[in-house]
């Protein structure tokens, strides 16, 4: 598995391969989550963003393993948009 998400493919990627472990096995390793897990936090908000959208919609039940990765994102975002505003 890559270091970061750096494409919408490869997002798009991320989400088919956990949809279809999920199908098939109804839950998903905790050693993949973990992996998908560090490859989101390196990965930038506009991949993390449609990695999320790609569950929601098509494995709804697979956000659950990752909802801490995209609450920390979000406050990642916030920061950053702060500190852009002061300089």
């Amino acid at each position: 598995m890559a270091d970061t998400l750096s494409t919408m493919a490869e997002a798009d990627r991320a989400v088919a391969a956990i949809k279809q472990i999920k199908e098939r096995t109804t839950k998903l390793p905790p050693v993949l989550v973990e992996a998908y897990k560090e490859t989101l936090e390196s990965s930038s908000s506009a991949i993390v963003r449609r990695f999320f959208e790609g569950l929601a919609s098509q494995c709804p039940d697979a956000l659950e393993y990752f909802i801490d990765v995209d609450k920390q994102k979000k406050v990642d975002d916030e920061k950053q948009t702060k500190l852009d505003s002061i300089s």
